[in-house]
């Protein structure tokens, strides 16, 4: 592991942050990718933080960016790296004196992948998880059994929204679904948002469905 850049950007309003966002960008790319969405997303969370870590480890497929874990390693590489990433957010929750319910975590493909599998491995409960052009694994969802009773997730009460565009190439549309059937099996309430013609990436409507989405779950 290197040591990592973490873009930052402070509460649009000048008082102490109410909640913390953390932008995960995807494989190949770093925290700078991602930082400029603090600006629509500011707009719903005034209060906010917002913080775009670079991923730990140097891309094999892209010396000048990062990676969470390795992408031969899907599904299974989210699970280690995700242990990390937890005690990140950990960190950077004890600075600033507030708790795991006042983050969400907004991902865009491998950033995705981590957004849910934090999730289903932290010992607490987000503000929320928004994910773009990911998905999740049954695997995955097994790596959480310890906090799955009666088919039921500890952290079930978190909201999540999905989008993902029906022209991606990399990680396919029908990850959406599959990613929506397995959350909802164990108690998630889980909102999808189709972006037709979208390929792989974020456009300006699945940006207006997470600034919703925000508002729909934010307590000042």
């Amino acid at each position: 592991m290197q040591k990592r850049k973490i873009h930052t950007k402070s509460p649009t309003l000048d008082i102490p942050p109410k909640q913390i966002v953390f932008f995960l960008h995807g494989y190949g790319a770093d925290g700078a990718d991602l930082i400029d969405l603090s600006s629509p997303f500011s707009l719903v969370l005034p209060y906010a933080k917002f913080i775009s870590p670079d991923a730990p480890f140097d891309c094999k497929m892209s010396p000048m960016g990062k990676e969470w874990f390795p992408i031969e390693d899907i599904p299974n590489g989210a699970i280690k790296a995700s242990n990390e990433l937890l005690n990140l957010i950990k960190v950077e929750c004890d600075k600033e004196n507030l708790k795991f319910g006042n983050v969400l975590l907004i991902g865009f493909s491998q950033g995705a992948m981590m957004s849910i599998q934090s999730l289903l491995l932290s010992d607490h409960n987000f503000l929320g998880i928004v994910g773009y052009s990911g998905g999740t694994s049954q695997e995955n969802i097994n790596a959480s059994k310890h906090l799955i009773y009666k088919n039921v997730h500890r952290n079930s009460s978190t909201p999540i929204l999905l989008v993902h565009g029906e022209e991606d190439d990399v990680v396919p549309f029908s990850s959406l679904e599959h990613a929506k059937k397995l959350l909802t099996e164990i108690g998630f309430d889980v909102k999808t948002v189709n972006r037709p013609g979208l390929a792989h990436g974020i456009d300006p409507d699945g940006i207006s469905a997470g600034m919703d989405f925000v508002k729909n779950i934010i307590k000042f």
